[in-house]
């Protein structure tokens, strides 16, 4: 689920192993097999905190009551509520089960950080990593998603969250997709997000990076949740166009390393 969704949701209750890209899919390299990585190894594809602030330049930490998850298919959540048009969900939420319901998952594992100084451009980042049980079956994935996100371009999908307090309208979100191309082995996406809080009016849409990535038989999901007003002299270096595409870029040479 959107991690920017989720506090939201709170405050209202409150080249080696793939050498070479063909339109957008990896594909081995010539005379090598590459490993598919499972197992606690899917763990190690998951950027930590120092890695995130080098290549964002702010500083990030974890929170205690969004743990690290690692796992089977039971990792992967739902949709954070009733998601209207059902095939966008996997666009504008991270990891949604439905996205992967064709493919043969074995391990998944998903984190979030989150800035943890004053005033800066990155609000929090959330990062998945999806192990299938083949290179052919990521691949074939990507390939889905890929078309998916296109047909997506341009809509704005309505997600309706019930809210945790009985008798109290529900909060909804109109995510507007935007943005989408397909790059080395990377489909990307901008969103935003605006949000309709019970009795609140609307403090004006926020932006939001998204990108899925494909090498050898990992699929990595990136988020990247941008404060909606920022000033020059704000911390780091995100960009709402670049952020989550070098991210996944990061996190493709690390299943290439356990390869």
């Amino acid at each position: 689920m959107s991690t920017g969704r989720t506090v939201l949701a709170c405050l209202a209750a409150v080249a080696l192993a793939a050498g070479c890209t063909v339109d957008g899919t990896a594909r081995p390299a010539p005379g090598l097999k590459p490993r598919p990585v499972t197992g606690q190894a899917v763990k190690k594809v998951l950027l930590d905190d120092g890695e995130l602030a080098k290549l964002l330049g702010q500083s990030f930490g974890s929170k205690t009551e969004l743990p690290a998850r690692f796992g089977g298919p039971e990792v992967l959540p739902p949709a954070f509520g009733a998601v209207t048009p059902a095939n966008c969900a996997g666009v504008t939420s991270m990891m949604v089960k439905t996205a992967y319901q064709s493919g043969d998952v074995k391990n998944a594992a998903r984190e979030t950080w989150w800035n943890t100084h004053g005033p800066a451009k990155v609000i929090s980042v959330a990062e998945g990593v999806v192990a299938l049980s083949s290179t052919a079956g990521a691949a074939a994935l990507f390939r889905d998603f890929a078309q998916q996100w296109r047909e997506c371009d341009g809509t704005t999908v309505i997600i309706g969250r019930p809210s945790i307090i009985t008798d109290r309208p529900a909060i909804v979100f109109l995510d507007t997709i935007s943005d989408v191309r397909v790059t080395d082995s990377v489909v990307a996406a901008t969103i935003s997000i605006d949000t309709q809080l019970p009795g609140l009016p609307s403090s004006g849409p926020r932006p939001e990076a998204r990108a899925i990535g494909v090498r050898g038989n990992c699929l990595v999901e990136v988020e990247v949740a941008f404060f909606n007003s920022t000033r020059p002299s704000d911390e780091g270096s995100g960009d709402v166009h670049r952020s989550a595409v070098d991210l996944a870029h990061a996190m493709m040479d690390k299943v290439s390393a356990l390869s």
